[in-house]
């Protein structure tokens, strides 16, 4: 009875070997940091229960990390004909990628490749079943661990401020005077008054004129005068408008134009009148010379219209 016993011992220890290797299913295997390995049964592509929790926490890795890549290598012993054991460690290797990404691992970051029986964990002779060969490897891509802290830098002695320097005012901008209103002595020679015959006028004259542009000014004058030298002596007036073309600058400014306007007083056929004019404005002096056409006399029976005035610009 006892020696039965022991050699019914003997043949389990003799046999538990080959038991292992043939009916054992996928174990799991994570030699380093990021790397996974799923052993398969003879012959078989097909991941168990075990194989699955591989490839779920290869998942969880590949997300905790952050990694952008994840590779996939399948291998078999060297039981078989290389060509069946290179298809084999094909369909190991796409039925764990297709795992990895039922797990939500994109397919774009798998890389697949299957090795067959060239390179082995265990190096055996051939048509040997090793179970550590018949794996598939995973590789989750390791973020770089980050760059050591800087020394802390000694603070720097605050260099001492040069002393303040007052700054220069900025100059007040220039304002463009454009605007000047004028007084001045006014004097009128009639060629043809309500007598038909020459008379004068003489009096004051106020004048204002506006620069609109450097080449455009528009003015208006009033003068009030006494006519005299005439059948019908007496006061009067003149009130024109004019539009002018100038050229130079303030201080000096010839121009030419023209006027509109209402002569009226004794002695005077009252009417609307137009005619040419030209000026001179010599820094505050202003001088005018205007022919007035009276709508009811002739081109020669107008009047010569003459100011000079003192002006003030603004």
């Amino acid at each position: 009875m006892r020696a039965l016993t022991l050699v019914s011992v003997v043949a389990l220890l003799a046999a538990a070997p080959a038991w292992g290797q043939e009916t054992s299913g996928t174990l799991l295997a994570q030699t380093q940091e990021g790397s996974y390995v799923i052993y398969f049964p003879l012959g078989s592509a097909k991941l168990d229960a075990e194989g699955m929790n591989v490839i779920s926490a290869a998942a969880d890795d590949f997300r905790r990390v952050g990694a952008t890549r994840i590779s996939v290598r399948g291998h078999t012993d060297t039981t078989g004909s290389p060509q069946k054991n290179q298809a084999l460690s094909e369909r190991r290797a796409r039925a764990v990628a297709d795992e990895l990404v039922r797990h939500g691992v994109p397919a774009s970051a798998i890389t697949s490749e299957a090795l067959g029986e060239t390179q082995l964990a265990v190096q055996t002779g051939d048509q040997v079943a090793e179970r550590q060969n018949r794996r598939v490897d995973i590789a989750v891509e390791q973020p770089a661990p980050p760059p050591p802290p800087a020394p802390a830098a000694e603070p720097a002695l605050a260099p001492t401020p040069p002393p303040a320097v007052a700054a220069a005012p900025e100059p007040e901008p220039k304002v463009e005077r454009r605007g000047v209103f004028s007084l001045g002595g006014y004097y009128g020679l009639d060629l043809a008054d309500k007598g038909s015959q020459d008379s004068h006028f003489a009096s004051l004259n106020l004048s204002f004129d506006y620069r609109l542009t450097d080449w455009l000014s528009l003015g208006l004058e009033q003068a009030g005068f006494y006519h005299f030298a005439s059948d019908d002596d007496g006061f009067g007036g003149r009130s024109a408008a004019g539009a002018d073309f100038t050229f130079g600058t303030l201080s000096f400014l010839p121009y030419v134009g023209g006027n509109f306007g209402y002569l009226y007083g004794s002695g005077i056929n009252d009417d609307f009148f137009a005619g040419p004019e030209i000026g001179l404005a010599l820094g505050p002096i202003n001088a005018k010379v205007a022919y007035d056409i009276p709508f009811n006399e002739g081109l020669q029976e107008g009047v010569v219209s003459a100011t000079i005035g003192l002006g003030i610009r603004f």
